[in-house]
């Protein structure tokens, strides 16, 4: 049984947000005709272009019949940017063409003309089908549409939460979004996407940087591992990664994703330690540069202190205690 496109609509549910329709802006679309040459791909433009026989067939359906669907341009002062057709655009300049139907958007934001030009691309294929990257790309820039519009802040705060969960854990608002987190359990299961994917997935698309998303899409490395290689946000270090990973034709999986990661946060990680951890050579982490929290037995709690005084006191009266201590030794 085929699997379903996946829709605007249910990436606007899977985030839980609700998305203005931005075409239903426009009270008509008028289909006009303009110059392929004028048409600009769109800045950022990330899902790829067709190749090989899905390529040749539409360049030879584009010979015989023309480009019957309309591109869709969003007129921007003097350019004409294209949030529908790349592909169409693409085989139609090869089919020989000089000119298409399309129909022009004006008064958009920059965050529409994403939305549209997502919402387009995924009516057109399968999620399932994506590479990776393009799965990454695609719900991040989604991602960044919906909350540089002010859409539900307290569901944004969760998917911060999800995407972050060392930095925000001890937020205050991290009960509100326990709280409000239950409602999405099971909502993207006939897409196989869960909320712990649909996190990984745009933190991927924020930070990896083309070196290393081209390794993600061949396969060289799962989803949680390149979720973790994503915390390493410097270019040239996730460089060195993929150099290393392509020239020694090394594997890489979760635990020697999580030494580079740690590593790179205490500011040790050199072209020498990338080698030694993928190699297998360091199979050890990188010692702590935080104070380890030390544990008082309850036997000796008791001994200096009633049951009736607070954590707040004890912690007071041992500072003190501590602080003179270390007074009368010096």
């Amino acid at each position: 049984m085929a699997r379903p496109k996946i829709r605007m609509e249910d990436l606007s549910e899977m985030l839980n947000f609700e998305v203005e329709d931005v075409q239903k802006k426009e009270h008509e679309n008028t289909v006009a005709e303009l110059e392929l040459s004028k048409m600009e791909a769109f800045p950022e433009h990330k899902f790829k272009l067709y190749e090989g026989k899905r390529f040749d067939d539409m360049v030879e359906s584009i010979h015989e019949f023309g480009i019957l669907m309309p591109i869709i341009l969003w007129k921007k002062e003097e350019h004409y940017i294209i949030l529908s057709g790349h592909n169409r655009v693409n085989c139609g300049k090869v089919a020989g063409l000089i000119k298409a139907p399309v129909i022009m958007k004006e008064n958009l934001s920059y965050d529409e003309a994403v939305l549209i030009t997502i919402e387009t691309n995924l009516c057109q294929r399968s999620f399932s089908d994506l590479s990776e990257s393009e799965k990454a790309y695609s719900l991040h820039q989604h991602y960044t549409a919906l909350k540089s519009q002010g859409k539900r802040s307290d569901l944004i705060l969760e998917i911060q939460n999800l995407l972050n969960p060392h930095e925000l854990r001890d937020c205050s608002t991290s009960s509100e979004f326990r709280r409000s987190s239950d409602s999405r359990d099971g909502l993207v299961e006939e897409y196989n996407l869960s909320k712990d994917k649909l996190s990984k997935y745009i933190r991927i698309g924020e930070y990896m940087k083309e070196n290393l998303m081209e390794l993600f899409d061949k396969k060289c490395f799962s989803l949680s591992t390149a979720y973790l290689l994503s915390f390493i946000v410097k270019e040239e270090q996730q460089n060195l990664i993929a150099n290393v990973l392509r020239e020694k034709n090394y594997k890489i999986d979760g635990k020697k994703a999580e030494f580079l990661r740690q590593y790179y946060e205490n500011g040790t990680l050199t072209k020498e330690r990338i080698e030694q951890i993928l190699s297998g050579e360091k199979t050890r982490k990188p010692p702590s540069s935080k104070v380890q929290p030390v544990k008082i037995k309850a036997t000796i709690v008791s001994k200096y202190f009633s049951r009736e005084q607070s954590q707040k006191e004890i912690e007071e009266v041992i500072d003190k205690a501590l602080a003179l201590y270390f007074q009368n030794k010096k």
